[in-house]
């Protein structure tokens, strides 16, 4: 008889996937473990084992979260050469993961607001967010960006960008973001660029 071979990694992959999916449908306090085990199909006893509670697991999909979209948002920037190209190239990196993964985005957006943990900052601390105030740090430096607080101007171009996305996810915007894409990041890029 062969002897099964388990992957631990790949375990943890479907716990995580499947907390993800359900704390966006219910909301972190509305999922109970045996619901993760049931979504992942990953025993609670494996669960426990990689994560130790329900607020770990959290934490755990928070970080994996954010560190998924700080990978894609450096591939994205490593060609651009222009400080307004890198800030495009965000942009249209979270309108995609919002028509393509819009669980990823809500998640990304909404339940981290749930979770009271010393261990999550805001998504404003976030290493996307902060990568993008250096950004507009770099592009006040070079006066590309008028002159000013750098994180105002990063609330002021992110602004424009999430505020698309929580109006698409919502229904109010109905064509695709990418369509909408240049007028945004216009319309963002206008609103911090030097005249």
């Amino acid at each position: 008889m062969e002897k099964r071979k388990i992957n631990p990694q790949k375990k943890i992959d479907q716990v995580i996937c499947a907390a993800r999916k359900l704390f966006v449908e219910k909301g972190y306090r509305g999922v109970a473990i045996p619901e993760i085990v049931k979504e992942s199909g990953v025993s609670v006893g494996a669960i426990y084992l990689h994560f130790g509670n329900k607020e770990k697991l959290a934490e755990t999909v928070y970080q994996k979260t954010l560190q998924q979209f700080m990978d894609l948002f450096l591939e994205r920037i490593g060609g651009a050469t222009s400080i307004q190209d890198k800030l495009r190239a965000f942009a249209e990196l979270v309108f995609e993961i919002t028509e393509e993964d819009s669980e990823m985005m809500e998640y990304m957006l909404s339940v981290r607001k749930e979770i009271r943990s010393n261990m999550l900052f805001p998504l404003c601390s976030s290493a996307a967010f902060l990568e993008v105030q250096r950004i507009i740090g770099d592009g006040i430096a070079s006066g590309e960006i008028k002159p000013g607080n750098h994180l105002i101007a990063a609330v002021s171009y992110t602004g424009v960008i999430l505020r698309a996305v929580e109006l698409r996810m919502q229904g109010v915007l109905e064509q695709p973001l990418q369509d909408l894409s240049d007028e945004l990041v216009d319309n963002a890029w206008t609103s911090i660029a030097a005249q």
